[in-house]
């Protein structure tokens, strides 16, 4: 994949951002979009975000080949319309294919992109033009209506987002080494989310779930 030019030295504050956080592998669709998001007013409600060096979609890490977007393990073609619906607030709906519409709705689910960080039953945002057009009926989808379901564990429910469920389980796990008991089928549910969300590695799965039979 060629790569983009070389940029002329920063002349302004915006030029400076560019250089400073565009990572260095990206092809030329990627660099406009990207450019375009950190020096104009891009969607950082729905769409990537940027934060100490690294590009995230929620709080999966998104990482770059050419164009293309490799998140959650999955490399996506970074065609024109997927990166629109990405970066852009107010995206065009002329000039989509059926394929950036499918990858954007699978990104917004499997990541969970969709929801408000602390209630997972409330969407992020729901009165711009980005949410009337284009969230909305992905939030009304039977999938997403089934993922917002809480799951339940014991006493109460096991939440869905990767950074409740690894809190969880260290306070799960530290409790359990203090001596209390009655805590193994919610650890092993805990486990089971992030072994299935990709968070936990199978090796280190099947380690814990050895120490919890010991």
């Amino acid at each position: 994949m060629p790569q983009p030019e070389a940029l002329p030295a920063p002349d302004d504050e915006s030029q400076a951002l560019e250089l400073e956080t565009l990572p260095i592998n990206v092809g030329p669709i990627a660099h406009e979009y990207l450019n375009n998001y950190l020096t104009e007013k891009g969607d950082r409600t729905f769409g990537i975000k940027y934060k100490n060096g690294v590009y995230y979609f929620r709080n999966t890490r998104v990482e770059f080949d050419g164009n293309n977007l490799i998140i959650g393990g999955k490399e996506y073609e970074g065609a024109p319309g997927l990166w629109d619906l990405l970066t852009s607030v107010e995206p065009s709906l002329n000039d989509k294919t059926d394929d950036d519409f499918q990858n954007y709705v699978e990104l917004m689910i499997a990541t969970n992109a969709i929801s408000n960080s602390e209630n997972i039953n409330r969407p992020a945002a729901f009165k711009d033009h980005k949410w009337k057009k284009i969230i909305s009926p992905i939030w009304d989808s039977d999938e997403v209506k089934q993922k917002r379901k809480p799951k339940k564990k014991g006493q109460g429910f096991l939440p869905s987002d990767p950074n409740a469920l690894c809190e969880r389980l260290e306070l799960l796990m530290a409790s359990k080494q203090a001596g209390k008991t009655g805590l193994r089928n919610e650890i092993v549910s805990v486990c089971d989310e992030l072994l299935r969300q990709k968070i936990l590695p199978r090796d280190a799965y099947k380690n814990l779930i050895l120490t919890l039979n010991k």
